[in-house]
């Protein structure tokens, strides 16, 4: 059988409701002919490259030439394999962590990013730290992409070895979907095969 549908479609009795929009803005989703608004939350440990990797994110016209840290946060909005992002980069210093909390409601997704090329105490921190965030109840059941960043550097750890360190594999991320890949935010290399991913669980 083949589906009719008209690009303009009529509505009786006094045109589109908000109700009938949201229908009609749904089905467009459905078929490919909508982008889907969605909400990303990046985190991690200060210095981890969390800002250049959302830099790396956004159309090319539109990237910073020089990133400077995030001071408490920042909201970038733009378009990404058919999805209308907007993208939180919080900051990831100590005075800051309880901002965090302030977005957990809104996001559909978190974004953790790991300086792979730190050492034991960066991995011991970012596993403290993650672990604390995904056990808040908002953030329950949501999708976890982690960036083993900085992997073009000779020191950097392995995506596996950097998986272990943090314990993905724990009760923490039993029951959500999870990812890690390893990139370099400067280079570009390997975060979109993690985005790509992310989207398809959104």
């Amino acid at each position: 059988p083949v589906l009719l549908f008209s690009p303009r479609p009529h509505f009786v009795g006094g045109g589109r409701t908000p109700h009938r929009m949201g229908l009609w803005s749904s089905f467009l989703a459905a078929i490919g002919l909508a982008k889907k608004k969605r909400s990303l939350l990046v985190v991690g440990l200060a210095n981890g490259g969390k800002t250049t990797l959302v830099n790396c994110l956004k159309p090319t016209r539109d990237r910073e030439h020089e990133v400077v840290p995030t001071v408490g946060f920042s909201v970038e909005r733009f378009s990404l394999h058919k999805c209308k992002l907007t993208v939180i980069d919080m900051s990831g210093q100590a005075k800051y962590l309880q901002l965090w909390e302030c977005y957990y409601r809104e996001c559909q997704a978190v974004v953790f990013v790991v300086d792979a090329a730190g050492g034991a105490e960066t991995v011991r921190e970012s596993r403290e730290m993650l672990h604390a965030m995904l056990g808040h109840e908002e953030l329950r059941g949501r999708p976890l992409l982690v960036f083993a960043n900085k992997s073009d550097l000779p020191t950097a750890k392995g995506a596996a070895e950097i998986a272990a360190g943090v314990e993905l594999t724990g009760e923490a991320c039993a029951k959500r979907a999870w990812h890690i890949g390893a990139c370099s935010a400067l280079t570009g290399e390997g975060i979109d095969d993690g985005i790509k991913w992310l989207v398809t669980k959104l």
